[in-house]
C-alpha cells in the first residue's frame, strides 16, 4: 500500500495544457559512446532533418552501464530512448521505430515505442547544462538569470563538471539540480529547458526525488 504523499496528490490533481511530450523507444545493440551527445543528435536527424530547425527539441543522454573496458556505454534491455518534443512533432517521430543508427560504436535498432507525459515535480535534476561558461559562480549566475526571465525563483545545486566534444570545440557545463519551486514552474523549466544544445541532452530537466545525490550525478 503506497503511504500518503501530499506531493503526489498535488501532482495528480494538477491541472495543465502540456506543449512538449516524452516518446521513449527500446534500444538494442552493444554499446555507444560515454560522449554520444553530438553524434547521437547527428544520427537521429539522418531519420528525422527536422530535428535540425527545432532547438527546443531535446535528446535526453542515453544512460547505459559503464563498460570497463573501453570509454563506452553498455546497452542492455533497460536502456531507452527518450525524445522530448513538442506536442505536435510526437506523430512524426514515430517514423524512427525499427530504424538503425550508429552513433560511434557500433549499430543501435531503435525498437517498441511509447508515449510518456511530463510529470512537475518540485525538484529538478539536469545531467547536463551548459550556459556558455565553465566558472562554477559565472555558470549559476547564468542559470539564475535564465530562470528569473522565466519568472522562476529556485534553490540550485550544481554537481559535476561536463564536457561534451563536438566538432566545434569542447561544450563545458555542470549538471544542475533546482529544488522548492511549484508545479507550474517545474512544467516550464521541463518543457523550455535550460542554456543551449537540447539536441545534444544538454539542459534537459527530470524529476528528482533528493537533492543529496547531485554531487556525484
Amino acid at each position: 500500500m503506497r503511504m500518503y504523499s501530499p506531493e503526489w496528490e498535488a501532482i495528480k490533481d494538477f491541472e495543465h495544457i502540456a506543449k512538449f511530450r516524452e516518446i521513449q523507444f527500446d534500444l538494442s545493440g552493444f554499446e555507444l559512446p560515454q560522449d554520444h551527445g553530438y553524434a547521437l543528435f547527428e544520427a537521429l536527424a539522418r531519420h528525422l532533418p527536422w530535428l535540425r530547425e527545432l532547438p527546443e527539441a531535446g535528446v535526453h543522454p542515453v544512460h547505459g552501464a559503464p563498460s570497463g573496458r573501453n570509454a563506452n556505454l553498455v546497452i542492455n534491455r533497460r536502456v531507452k530512448l527518450v525524445l522530448r518534443l513538442p506536442i505536435e512533432r510526437i506523430a512524426e517521430a514515430h517514423a524512427l521505430q525499427g530504424r538503425s543508427i550508429d552513433p560511434g560504436a557500433g549499430e543501435l535498432l531503435i525498437g517498441a515505442v511509447k508515449e510518456k507525459p511530463l510529470t512537475p515535480f518540485a525538484t529538478l535534476y539536469a545531467h547536463f547544462v551548459d550556459l556558455g561558461s565553465i566558472d562554477e559562480a559565472a555558470f549559476i549566475e547564468a542559470a539564475r538569470r535564465e530562470l528569473e526571465a522565466m519568472d522562476i525563483r529556485a534553490g540550485l545545486i550544481p554537481g559535476k563538471r561536463r564536457d561534451m566534444h563536438t566538432p566545434n570545440g569542447v561544450i563545458g557545463g555542470f549538471s544542475l539540480m533546482l529544488h522548492d519551486i511549484s508545479l507550474l514552474q517545474s512544467l516550464t523549466v521541463q518543457e523550455r529547458g535550460l542554456g543551449l544544445h537540447r539536441g545534444y541532452g544538454c539542459g534537459i530537466f527530470v524529476p528528482h526525488k533528493s537533492i543529496k545525490e547531485v554531487g556525484g550525478g
